[in-house]
């Protein structure tokens, strides 16, 4: 008996199916089913197979290794088989089944008998609708006009996406320059430590007074010098006896002048006088005293010293000379004016190390303002006039400086720059900078006046309400224009639009961000 083999794909509906069956020739036929098992995988399309094979008066059995398929096809009296080879080989096996069934002459309904049938649990309503939906098939012309339907859903339902997307998802970044003017105020301040609060109307702030308590020792070279002897005067004296006895006259005996200036030498020998009257003796003496002031003329030296004053005469016949000076440093009121200000710097400095180690943040101490309060103790090592070649000084003081916190300054010196602002315009915050300026006075209170300098810039308020919103939709190049013509800026904005092919301006005003860049 001849065969057919039909394959069917995934395309094929329960019509194409039974279409392809109608003009066949054969009496038995195989039908070849899609892995997925196509069609066919629905209980109601195999019932209309079956029936429509029962009138056909055809035997077919299916190639399918879909359990699923194979267990309602055999339900229905379809042999099944895994692949065409096993069916070829099993061809003969094929209607036994059935034709044993027609012999027996039970009543059965595409294949299947009727006590089966009967024992079949019924169809759900949804099912039975299925059911003669599938056995009802739609006219072409309703087939053509659903699917132009459809694609004309298809095609507005694109549309509405476009359009939703269009207005949804683009977005934008709009940078704005708004004009600027560069600001600055220069106006004095006084810190004063006595002071609790800031005055504003005087234009003063609280200051900190800094004490410290300091000693230094330091040494300089003398610049003075000063005339010191450096020799005694030397010369030859004559003795002259005024008794008739021996007199000695040992050494170290002092002699001097008569005539007020009491200048006195002493022999550097033992001589002695013969035990006549009126006899002599000649020895050297020299000026007790070193320097200039022993240097005298001939008979100046005439009286002698001591007990022999009643034995002896004394006379220099020659000039007594050779006393000399030298000079050699000494202190001097300058050396100590020098040292002493030396001294005081160095306490300064000492203080001002400290005093800034105590200082609070945003504080800085006014320099100027640093003085001595109180000298405990000033000690010299020589005093003025004294040789020496080198003058100390050790000293012990307490110092006073004035803390002033640049914050409270801060506060005056924004309120001049906002007093500057013009109308339409608002500082910009990030761009105050302070500077301190000179002290300019400092009175012995610790009032310290000092000149407080600030500058920032002062940015055009834009409404950007209206004007955003205005370019919504627009062309990148006309909302740019309208922009730089409707804001007070400084430069032509700019727009970043995303996705970067969409070169519009987003429709919904939500979907559009506008950044301010004040800074110049």
């Amino acid at each position: 008996m001849n065969t057919a083999v039909i394959y069917l794909d995934s395309d094929d509906d329960i019509v194409s199916s039974c279409d392809r069956l109608d003009w066949l020739d054969a009496q038995r036929v195989l039908l070849v089913l899609p892995e997925d098992g196509g069609v066919l995988r629905e209980g109601l399309d195999l019932v209309r197979l079956r029936r429509h094979t029962d009138r056909l008066r055809l035997e077919v059995g299916l190639v399918t290794p879909d359990t699923d398929i194979i267990r309602q096809a055999r339900a229905l009296g379809f042999p099944t088989f895994a692949t065409v080879g096993g069916a070829e080989h099993g061809r003969r096996g094929w209607w036994r089944g059935r034709r044993r069934q027609e012999r027996v002459g039970l009543p059965t309904v595409g294949g299947v008998s009727l006590s089966e049938w009967q024992q079949r649990p019924r169809l759900a309503e949804g099912d039975q609708q299925e059911m003669r939906r599938r056995l009802s098939p739609a006219s072409q012309r309703r087939r053509w006009l659903v699917r132009y339907l459809a694609i004309f859903l298809f095609f507005v339902t694109l549309a509405i996406l476009f359009v939703s997307f269009s207005y949804v998802v683009p977005g934008a970044t709009i940078v704005l320059k708004p004009e600027t003017r560069s600001l600055r105020v220069t106006r004095p301040v006084v810190a004063d430590p006595a002071l609790a609060l800031v005055d504003y109307e005087q234009v003063t702030i609280p200051g900190r007074l800094l004490v410290v308590t300091q000693s230094w020792q330091a040494d300089v070279a003398t610049m003075g010098t000063i005339e010191v002897p450096s020799a005694p005067a030397r010369g030859q004296v004559v003795f002259v006896n005024r008794l008739a006895q021996e007199v000695a006259v040992p050494a170290g005996t002092r002699v001097s002048t008569s005539d007020g200036s009491n200048i006195a030498f002493q022999t550097l020998e033992d001589v002695t006088l013969a035990g006549a009257v009126g006899s002599t003796a000649e020895t050297e003496v020299v000026a007790v005293e070193p320097g200039p002031s022993g240097n005298v003329e001939a008979n100046r030296v005439n009286q002698v010293q001591g007990s022999l004053a009643l034995q002896i005469e004394v006379r220099n016949l020659e000039p007594i000379s050779g006393g000399g000076v030298r000079s050699t440093p000494a202190v001097a009121e300058a050396d100590r004016n020098r040292l002493r200000s030396q001294v005081l710097q160095f306490l300064q400095a000492l203080a001002t190390s400290e005093m800034e180690a105590q200082l609070a943040e945003r504080e800085f101490l006014a320099r100027d303002s640093l003085r001595v309060a109180e000298i405990f103790s000033e000690t010299y090592s020589h005093g003025v006039g004294e040789p020496a070649s080198r003058l100390a000084l050790e000293m012990r003081a307490e110092l006073h400086g004035t803390a002033i916190n640049t914050t409270e300054a801060a506060g005056l010196v924004y309120e001049a720059l906002a007093a500057e602002v013009p109308p339409g315009f608002s500082l910009v915050p990030g761009s105050l900078a302070l500077d301190t300026g000179e002290v300019l006075a400092v009175d012995g209170q610790g009032r310290v006046t000092f000149s407080m300098a600030g500058e920032g810039i002062a940015a055009a308020e834009l409404d950007l309400a209206g004007p955003v919103t205005a370019v919504t939709g627009q062309e990148m190049e006309v909302a740019i224009a309208y922009l730089y013509q409707q804001l007070p800026v400084r430069d032509v904005p700019t727009i970043d639009v995303w996705p970067t092919w969409f070169d519009r301006v987003p429709y919904l005003p939500a979907r559009i961000q506008t950044r301010i860049e004040a800074g110049e």
